[in-house]
């Protein structure tokens, strides 16, 4: 920020400004001159000599509509010698045919004359009035001519305002130094706080997002708000102290304070006209923070399982509490919004409905993961620490959010699925439905027909024993589900403590039984034959218990004795 350019730039700006306030006589036209002429009162038209109004012409004179007598009458005053010695201006009241009114003269010349038809009639003004008001504007008019014209008068204005200048100069470099150092300071505290890990450092975190960078970006819009505005008020003021230094300028300087002033008036009424309604709407909130700090507590509690309500549920209250703060808070906004100051006006009321429009257009798909979240939470088909299944993917649930649900794999890649595309999914929860019995989990073979079946579910159970994370209640089973065309279905079907260990679990059984297929010569591919083979595929009952079957009644098989088959642990 270059001090300079900013005091360029504002004082040009300035000095427009105050140029297009300057009051412009309007353009005459045959109709408003004829209207005119025949109602004797015109378009106003105010003469200004050395940027101040004397006065207000409103009446035609003959043919000369206000404007054109405002024209003459400044070019009337301007002939006036600027080095006379004293300013006799003089209103004399008098009537000229059908005019009536007064003549101001200066040291004896006319400057101009007011008549009947120029007295504002709304106001009440009187002709004594006018022409009073209208002497006093001339003489002072005239006499800050005569003065700007005094060489020590303006040396004394043209080195107030450099000095003025110099110190202006020097406020915009501190300002731009010390803001400058301040951003500085911002960013440099930012970058230390990205580089630290512990969460107590200074991190301010709202639903698991970092807020730093939200904070970061406001403080340092704030902090070139406050430089700009701090700039801004130098520059004013010494445009203000400047213009009022000479005759000439000191009306704009007069200008440029009253408005201040007038500001500065507006603000402070508004803000002790706003007191009580910020006072109520304070008494509402803190009322509304009180209430929500109670039912925070209570939904809390039942999440953790500290209270017990018959009407919430715990993996629901989450999501309730949620929901419960949200209407809380949009019940005391309602409440409160009458009291907001300016909330009755038409530029708040249109921000409020552009808003409102605009929200209403972008939060269609907002408002669908929003519903569809609510679906998934409330029917408790998901449930944090759970280990599921959704369409391809299968992990641990980490998260389930209003808008989207975490799950977390075995490779410890985290899917996020939004949740109305988990709404339209199928889902399968493997740990629901295990807390008591563990997961059920089975794997299935398929063994010909030439290998003895009391066998296989020996060795399918002898592979189960090994297997560590396999449950010994219930114990391990096997189902002969199929006898297809060319091999017997098999499936072992065991019980897991920790859902989430299925896959490892499964890859060890799978090396147990190739192990035990592989020690006692079974073949464990599943033979396709061609063509009948010569002999018959069957197995004799001699070979109907080969090791490791044991031949003892109710051990992994059944018993032989009188040919009787009974079931056992292979059932």
């Amino acid at each position: 920020m270059n001090p300079l350019c900013i005091l360029l730039v504002a004082t040009i700006l300035s000095f427009s400004s105050l140029s297009f306030a300057q009051v412009t006589p309007p353009a005459d036209t045959g109709a408003a001159r004829e209207s005119s002429t025949q109602r004797r009162v015109g378009e106003p038209a105010s003469l200004v000599f050395w940027n101040r109004p004397i006065i207000v012409f409103r009446g035609y004179n003959e043919e000369v509509s206000p404007a054109e007598r405002a024209v003459r009458a400044a070019a009337r005053i301007a002939d006036i010698p600027a080095d006379a010695g004293g300013w006799n201006v003089v209103a004399n009241e008098t009537s000229v045919g059908q005019y009536s009114g007064a003549i101001v003269t200066v040291n004896g010349q006319l400057a101009f004359g007011i008549m009947m038809e120029d007295l504002d009639r709304e106001s009440g003004e009187t002709l004594r009035a006018a022409m009073d008001k209208a002497t006093a504007q001339l003489r002072s008019a005239l006499e800050a001519r005569s003065r700007q014209r005094r060489l020590p008068e303006l040396a004394r204005g043209i080195g107030l305002s450099i000095l003025t200048a110099s110190l202006l100069l020097l406020g915009l470099w501190l300002v731009t130094r010390t803001g400058r150092r301040v951003l500085a300071g911002m960013q440099a505290n930012i970058e230390r706080l990205e580089k630290t890990d512990a969460p107590a450092a200074g991190r301010a975190a709202l639903g698991g997002f970092d807020l730093r960078p939200v904070a970061y970006s406001i403080n340092c819009g704030l902090t070139k708000l406050a430089i700009w505005l701090v700039a801004g008020a130098l520059i004013y003021a010494w445009l203000t102290f400047a213009m009022l230094q000479f005759p000439y300028s000191q009306p704009w300087g007069q200008q440029l304070g009253a408005f201040l002033i007038n500001l500065f008036r507006m603000l402070g009424t508004g803000l002790v006209r706003a007191i009580p309604g910020v006072f109520t709407v304070f008494v509402i909130f803190q009322l509304t923070r009180i209430v929500a700090r109670v039912v925070d507590s209570i939904f809390s509690k039942v999440e953790r399982g500290e209270l017990v309500l018959s009407w919430i549920h715990r993996d629901t209250a989450r999501a309730t509490r949620q929901l419960v703060m949200v209407l809380i808070w949009i019940f005391a906004l309602t409440v409160a919004y009458p009291y907001i100051p300016g909330s009755s006006t038409d530029a708040f009321k249109g921000i409020s409905v552009f808003v409102g429009l605009m929200a209403s257009l972008g939060s269609a798909g907002f408002v669908n993961q929003l519903m569809s979240g609510l679906v998934v939470i409330y029917s408790r088909a998901l449930r944090t620490g759970e280990f599921v299944r959704v369409g391809d993917d299968t992990g641990t649930v980490t998260d389930v959010g209003m808008l989207s649900t975490k799950i977390l794999t075995r490779k410890r890649e985290e899917i996020t699925i939004p949740n109305a595309v988990l709404v339209a999914t199928k889902t399968i929860n493997y740990s629901r439905q295990a807390a008591d019995a563990g997961l059920t989990v089975g794997t299935t073979v398929t063994i010909g027909y030439d290998a003895p079946w009391r066998q296989v579910h020996a060795m399918l159970l002898s592979a189960a024993e090994q297997t560590a994370g396999v449950r010994k209640d219930p114990p391990p089973r096997v189902w002969q589900k199929a006898l297809s065309d060319f091999y017997v279905e098999y499936e072992l079907v065991i019980n897991l403590d920790h859902p989430e260990e299925r896959v490892p679990i499964l890859s060890e059984l799978h090396m147990h039984i190739q192990d035990a297929f592989n020690e006692q010569g079974v073949q464990i591919m599943s033979p396709h034959f061609e063509g009948q083979p010569n002999q018959k595929v069957f197995v004799p009952k001699s070979q109907w218990f080969p090791k490791p079957v044991a031949i003892s009644t109710g051990q992994h098989g059944a018993d032989r004795e009188g040919g009787k088959l009974e079931r056992g642990n292979s059932r």
